[in-house]
Order: structure tokens, then sequence, then C-alpha cells
């Protein structure tokens, strides 16, 4: 076998492969080229660090003559941001005032219904009488004294209702003064 060091490079045969016979050789070679010595050189990690070491200056300066209109466009954005918080503080206080302006005209209303179901529990209630009277005079049957009965207790149970929603709202009116709630 040749050795890389004593020629320009080797020939190498070139085979070509027959399916039946198997490869064969042929008539053609290859050249190879010649592979190189390197030898070790006696220089250690640290000494080929220091060969290698590369030394570079830099400045860099920095003036911030227009800072690039940021500090001019923070200062718009922050105007604008106050702004919109006067409008958002401006719209509160819009819904507010139309909050308490419905509690008050609930609470009217809520009013006039209770005012409105004691009368006509007094109404019934008078009928309810003359109904018993007639009713045990017989003067009425036993039927029309149980309607008398329940119109009286249905418009019992609207007043009781008109009452008690009076009363809340009444007492939604007194938190929006700023009264303590208590029962």
């Amino acid at each position: 076998m040749l050795t890389g060091d004593s020629i320009a490079g080797a020939a190498l045969p070139v085979f070509q492969i027959d399916p039946i016979a198997g490869p064969r050789p042929t008539n053609f070679a290859v050249l190879t080229p010649r592979q190189p010595n390197f030898e070790l050189l006696p220089t250690s990690f640290s000494d080929q660090v220091k060969d290698n070491i590369g030394r570079a200056l830099q400045f860099s300066l920095q003036i911030p003559i227009l800072n690039g209109l940021q500090t001019r466009t923070n200062v718009q954005r922050s105007q604008i941001a106050v702004k919109q918080a006067e409008l958002r503080a401006a719209q509160t206080r819009l819904q507010l005032q139309q909050t308490i302006q419905q509690a008050y005209a609930d609470a009217v209303a809520a009013q006039r219904r209770f005012a409105s179901a004691s009368r006509q529990v007094e109404a019934l209630n008078t009928a309810y009488k003359n109904a018993e009277i007639r009713f045990n005079n017989g003067l009425l049957n036993g039927t029309e004294f149980n309607i008398a009965k329940n119109n009286l207790n249905g418009a019992e149970s609207s007043m009781i209702q008109a009452k008690y929603e009076f009363i809340f709202r009444r007492k939604v009116l007194e938190f929006y003064q700023g009264n303590p709630l208590t029962l």
C-alpha cells in the first residue's frame, strides 16, 4: 500500500457491479489527492489565547436634542387622559343624578299606590260590612258574600305590598341622601 508522503496521490480502482457475478474491476482508476500531514506545535492553550486577543476601543455619545419628540407626545397623551377622566367623572355624576331622580319618581309612585290601596281597602271594608249585614238578614247569598270578602282580602294584600314597596323606596332615597339605613 502506498503512503500519501511518497506520491502526489493514490490511484484507487473503480468496480462495476454485475447482478449475477457481483462486483468486477474495470480499467478505470480514481486519483485521490494527497492528504496533508499535520504536526503538533508545542504551544499551550493559554499561549494561543494570548496570541489571539483582539483589542477594540469604542466611544458612544447620545445627546437628546429633541428626544424624538417623546416628551411633547407624552404631555399630549397625559392631557388627553385628564380630559377623558373628567368626561368619565361628568358621565358618572349624570348617571347618579338620573338614578336619584328615578328613585324619587319611584318613591312618589309607591306613595300614591299606597294611598290608593288604603282608600280601596276602606271602601271595600265598608262594602264588606254592608254585605255582612245583608248576608245576616238573608238579602245576600253566600257566593256574593264570599266575593265581597275575597275582594277585601285582595285589597288588603295589595295595600300591604304597596306599603312595603313605599318603605323600600323611601329607604333608597335616604341612602342617596347619605343617611344610615335603619329599619
